[in-house]
């Protein structure tokens, strides 16, 4: 009765060590934004496990029916974290799309769209003006590195009007067109 006693608190301890959040894996590092825009309120949430490179990303939106129209939008990680408004195109001051690297581009309609960096899947508006997307993506890190969301001066995420097409090349248009709404990306605890 004592060996079933040993194994039975055996296998409690096994499985109480594999439930663990941290499974050996290191700290999580987190990013958010408040995405706003013109009768659009959202947020973006970002995770990564410090020690793998995929980053977790969920970004939620609402909106005006009429502005925030349902079908696909194009979510994109532009290249600075700012989001004015008062430009003669709203929130130009977040940059091109995020692409650093050797080769990268942060035009929407350069050879190497659709593989920039921050190029995240379209998201899904229904009737009533409100979309949910979830993703895993490696192309970035929240972690310190030549990828990392936070170089020296940050980045955004920008809502797009249309859905991004992932065309090679193409027309603005094809890459999401104008830009809806707009959440600088900052560390989270």
């Amino acid at each position: 009765m004592k060996f079933i006693s040993y194994i039975v608190i055996a296998c409690l301890v096994l499985l109480t060590a594999c439930a663990s959040p941290s499974n050996g894996a290191g700290p999580q590092l987190k990013a958010q934004a408040q995405i706003s825009g013109p009768g659009i309120t959202g947020t973006l949430k970002a995770v990564q496990n410090s020690e793998l490179q995929s980053v977790w990303v969920a970004v939620e939106l609402k909106g005006d029916p009429k502005i925030l129209t349902p079908g696909l939008h194009g979510v994109h990680i532009h290249e600075t974290g700012a989001c004015e408004t008062g430009t003669e195109k709203p929130f130009s001051s977040a940059g091109g799309h995020f692409d650093p690297g050797p080769f990268g581009s942060s035009k929407p309609v350069e050879k190497n769209h659709p593989y920039h960096l921050g190029d995240l899947p379209n998201i899904k508006i229904n009737p009533l003006g409100q979309g949910r997307l979830e993703a895993f993506i490696s192309s970035v890190t929240i972690s310190d590195s030549p990828i990392s969301l936070f170089d020296g001066d940050g980045s955004a995420v920008i809502i797009h009007k249309l859905q991004d097409q992932k065309k090679a090349g193409g027309t603005a248009d094809e890459a999401g067109g104008g830009r809806l709404a707009c959440g600088a990306i900052a560390k989270a605890n």
